[in-house]
């Protein structure tokens, strides 16, 4: 070990030589134990380290001290950082800084920084690493290791441009530096204004924090660096919403060496984008089989798109009024060739996590206005198609220019589409009003879907472009039996029918729950009830056979419909 660790007392006594720096061709620490240290260094020397551990002893803080020591005339340079381990006990740890030739270096690596942010340089924190993890094996002390990045930062360089993304890392650098307090005891690399925090690499950024008590001081930290991202951050007139994902790994419960605790973080790190709600995750073992699988699905998912394994189908919305088709809601599947047709529960968090959300995105929007347009041009009174938005799909930059060129490409008419986002999203999302503004003057049909599950009020509803509100399942399975639940249900539609708001209840799969909502005045349903989700080579059949049903009964009788549909269907 290149640093020599020693023990010392507030008299200037070195008390125990506990290893390190055996070669050293200046320090001998072992034959410092049981010495003075007026008796192994020039006086100036000494004096500058007495005062050094009078300093730690009174503030209990750890503090750096560096000094030049000669041997026939060479001069050596050396840092020494003392740390309180007991109340007259300090450890000292002393790390020779001077280059091989003796020469002192022209700039020694504790001050070198990372020029774009200015935090401490990614290879000069990796070498100080196992020096504070030695230090806390001594003192028998918590280490917690962060890794935090920026969500989705490659659409940002992609979008904005790369001058734009380096000052989103500048203000992420200088955001999480704020937040961290003195009480978090945290772990420095020397005693000037560089600290702990480092950025690895690209958007990725990396925090120690020494003396950890608890499991719970870690999640406070953890805790102010989210909330410290809660404004958007302000660049040449854009107001960029940025959100950092963090895992955390622990010394000693989750590694005893640098590299483990890195790569364990990493690892949470990666479960914190997929899987948690709060956007920080603590390492645990099962993590890793979860991220093994998720690297296979991940590769296959991106062969998926390119070799034409996604498709669509069109699961259609009923107008109770008429009968008619009012909509088709465009839903995803993947058709894995040895898997089946892999759950989309499994397939967008991985999306979204890896950013292929983006791409896969473009692809239902181009291949539902395709498809719809085939429809518009060859069949009857085709109604629109709704596509469902990804929180961050909702919340790109471009998203009406991409919908409106992807509109112009097909040949759809704007009016025929639909756009689907849920409840939740709008109240998430800062810039909610104004993506929802520019698409209504696109023409485009907006739908929110989930309603009653984001506790946003009706009357806020009115002051958006919304075409129609989608009821949530939860309360469209309750309406079976007398309950809060048909009185919630009946008091949305009531009060949605009287703002001119059109509203869609799903999730129906019996006829007492069609029932129920057509009495209440709902203007359409959606489930199982009449089909499973269609492919689209059967869905001009299902617009025909539904349209002639209503004709030919007049009065929707639902169990006849049904009949009558699936017979016209397999004709």
């Amino acid at each position: 070990m290149p640093d020599a660790f020693l023990v010392v007392g507030q008299d200037g006594h070195v008390r125990e030589y506990l290893g390190g720096a055996a070669n050293d061709p200046v320090l001998q620490p072992a034959e410092m134990a049981g010495r003075h240290i007026d008796d192994v260094w020039p006086a100036d020397v000494a004096v500058q380290v007495a005062k050094g551990i009078k300093r730690v002893l009174r503030t209990r803080k750890e503090h750096a001290v560096e000094l030049q020591l000669s041997r026939d005339d060479t001069p050596f340079s050396y840092e020494i950082r003392l740390v309180v381990q007991g109340r007259d006990r300090v450890l000292m740890i002393i790390r020779n800084t001077t280059a091989i030739n003796g020469e002192p270096k022209s700039g020694s690596d504790r001050n070198s920084s990372d020029t774009l942010t200015g935090l401490t340089a990614g290879d000069v924190f990796k070498a100080h690493f196992d020096t504070m993890i030695a230090d806390a094996k001594l003192r028998e002390r918590g280490i917690a290791v962060f890794c935090i990045d920026i969500d989705h930062f490659s659409r940002i360089n992609e979008t904005l441009g790369r001058d734009v993304g380096d000052t989103v890392l500048k203000v992420t650098a200088q955001r999480i530096e704020r937040c961290l307090r003195s009480s978090d005891q945290m772990a420095r690399i020397d005693d000037s204004e560089n600290s702990s925090l480092t950025r690895i690499s690209g958007d990725e950024f990396v925090l120690v924090l020494a003396d950890i008590e608890s499991r719970e001081d870690v999640g406070t930290v953890a805790g102010r660096v989210r909330d410290a991202f809660e404004e958007p951050i302000a660049i040449d007139g854009h107001q960029l919403k940025v959100t950092p994902s963090i895992g955390i790994s622990l010394y000693p419960l989750d590694g005893d060496n640098a590299g483990d605790l890195l790569k364990n973080a990493r690892v949470a790190l990666d479960e914190a984008k997929i899987m948690s709600t709060e956007g920080r995750e603590f390492y645990s073992s099962t993590m890793k089989f979860r991220a093994l699988k998720r690297f296979d699905v991940k590769n296959e998912l991106g062969w998926a798109i390119e070799k034409d394994q996604l498709e669509l189908r069109y699961l259609p919305r009923i107008d109770l009024s008429t009968g008619y088709v009012a909509g088709l809601e465009a839903l995803l599947r993947w058709m894995h060739p040895l898997r089946g047709s892999v759950p989309l529960s499994e397939v967008i968090p991985l999306a979204e996590a890896t950013g292929l959300i983006f791409e896969i995105g473009e692809w239902v929007l181009k291949t539902a206005c395709d498809q719809a347009n085939d429809w518009y041009i060859d069949v009857h009174n085709v109604p629109p198609v709704s596509i469902n938005l990804s929180l961050q799909e909702f919340t790109r930059d471009d998203l009406s220019t991409l919908i409106s060129r992807t509109l112009e490409d097909s040949g759809l008419p704007a009016s025929q589409l639909e756009i689907e986002v849920t409840e939740a999203m709008l109240m998430r999302s800062r810039q909610a009003d104004a993506a929802l503004q520019a698409l209504s003057q696109l023409g485009v049909g907006i739908v929110v879907d989930d309603f009653g599950q984001g506790h946003s009020s009706i009357a806020h509803l009115t002051k958006l472009p919304i075409k129609a509100i989608k009821i949530d399942r939860a309360f469209i399975d309750g309406v079976r039996e007398p309950g809060d639940k048909q009185d919630i249900c009946s008091a949305m539609i009531a009060m949605s029918r009287e703002l001119g708001i059109t509203v869609i209840a799903e999730g129906v799969e019996s006829e007492l729950q069609v029932q129920f909502l057509k009495e209440r005045g709902c203007d359409a349903v959606q489930g199982f009830l009449y089909t499973e989700p269609l492919p689209a080579a059967e869905v001009p059949a299902f617009l025909t056979a539904c349209e002639e049903v209503a004709e030919e009964s007049k009065i929707i009788d639902l169990d006849t419909v049904r009949q009558q549909i699936e017979r016209k269907t397999a004709s």
